[in-house]
């Protein structure tokens, strides 16, 4: 009999432990703990520095279809990018070869 008066003597203080033992785990790795606070800094800081890329791509595409608008388009430009990609030229025009090394 005292053994087990010794046992419900001692019950609260192991429950109370237990429980805080149990806290502190889930405070330190649970699902919202410390270690998951850490891991969603540093994920946040790898999708902020992918929005600064994209917004840059962005802007990029967004020159090339501004350049493409017909009242901002410069015809002499775009015959120049054409004979250059076709890689033509007129019967009247005359070509001036340069060294690609000095």
């Amino acid at each position: 009999m005292k053994r087990l008066a010794h046992i419900r003597e001692k019950f609260p203080v192991i429950a109370l432990l237990s429980l805080y033992a149990y806290l502190a785990f889930h405070a330190f790795s649970g699902s919202q703990g410390l270690m998951r606070w850490v891991s969603y800094a540093e994920q946040s800081k790898k999708l902020e520095a992918k929005h600064e890329a994209l917004l840059e791509r962005r802007s990029h595409l967004q020159s090339q279809v501004d350049a493409l608008d017909p009242k901002a388009l410069d015809l002499d430009v775009l015959d120049e990018r054409a004979r250059e990609t076709l890689h033509v030229s007129d019967t009247k025009d005359i070509t001036i070869w340069l060294d690609p090394k000095p």
